[in-house]
């Protein structure tokens, strides 16, 4: 059944990228930000241990950092998905860092974490030779990208969380961070609606016994954030999305812990382009410029 699922999966993850490449071939860079492309942040000549940065051309000094993480299910995609996205970031006056990471399963969670540190610790090392601003440093991530961005602030804030993962923080500390259409609470409600899925997506992330591995019950953001000071979080979401639910129950968390958060959640019908992850994929839609736009207001304001 294991091996049967994992096929569904990568079925359904390669019609997404057929899609994604259809997409990706119609958009165009925007006229005035610089690339610099395939940076490898472990030299390990893995294609998933690359990083793209972006930033405004001519740029002289140092810029505020925003660290971008992909989603893709945890197990489909790279940096390429959002490239669009990110350079029309860099547009506003930010340097822009998009990372590849490994994927399940050709490693686990605690791996993708790994990968995760590692860029961090990369970007500490050498950002500035790309106009990095060590002092005013923001992370994003969308979908599955976005529970790995909330899990990596919670890490990089919990000596306990560090030692699970077996990650070291970097030195530099998030600012704010913005978590768009997150899918950050892996346990609960069935994600893909189909139970064999679910139990594999399980094995995938944690391995044969998930319930005996240390990370199961610390995996989650909730699970993941009991106790900590977090940075200023805006969460993104709209009612299309099916995973709306997900960013509505995060806000929930924030409210009861007392933390400083914003929302942006779409209602149906303010807009014909409201799905999931719209703005990260259509970044020039009016309504992905008024969502990216209010998310740099809300980074600027840190």
């Amino acid at each position: 059944m294991s091996l049967l699922v994992r096929k569904f999966l990568q079925y359904y993850w390669s019609r997404a990228k057929r899609k994604d490449a259809k997409r990706m071939a119609a958009q165009k860079p925007g006229p005035g930000v610089a690339q610099v492309r395939d940076l490898p942040y472990i030299d390990d000549q893995n294609p998933m241990h690359l990083l793209d940065i972006y930033y405004p051309e001519g740029t002289g000094g140092l810029l505020p950092l925003i660290i971008d993480i992909h989603g893709g299910g945890w197990m489909y995609g790279n940096k390429e998905l959002n490239r669009y996205y990110g350079l029309s970031l860099a547009a506003q006056g930010f340097v822009v860092a998009g990372m590849n990471y490994r994927l399940l399963p050709e490693t686990d969670l605690r791996g993708q974490v790994q990968d995760i540190f590692a860029c961090l610790h990369w970007l500490e090392a050498h950002g500035r030779e790309h106009h990095c601003d060590p002092e005013r440093v923001f992370i994003t991530g969308d979908s599955a990208g976005g529970h790995l961005a909330a899990l990596a602030i919670c890490i990089t804030l919990n000596p306990e969380l560090q030692k699970l993962y077996r990650v070291t923080p970097a030195a530099f500390p998030f600012r704010a961070a913005a978590i768009s259409h997150g899918v950050c609470k892996l346990r609960g409600k069935s994600l893909s609606g189909f139970k064999a899925v679910d139990r594999e997506m399980f094995r995938l992330w944690f391995g044969n016994k998930p319930e005996e591995n240390p990370l199961y019950g610390r995996s989650g953001f909730e699970e993941a954030a009991q106790g900590l000071r977090l940075p200023p979080i805006m969460l993104i979401s709209s009612e299309p999305d099916q995973y709306h639910y997900q960013s509505l129950d995060m806000e929930g968390y924030l409210r009861s812990a007392g933390g400083t958060y914003r929302t942006k959640f779409w209602k149906r019908e303010q807009g014909k382009h409201l799905g999931h992850v719209f703005h990260i994929l259509y970044p020039h839609w009016q309504e992905s410029r008024e969502t990216n736009q209010e998310m740099i207001a809300f980074f600027q304001e840190f």
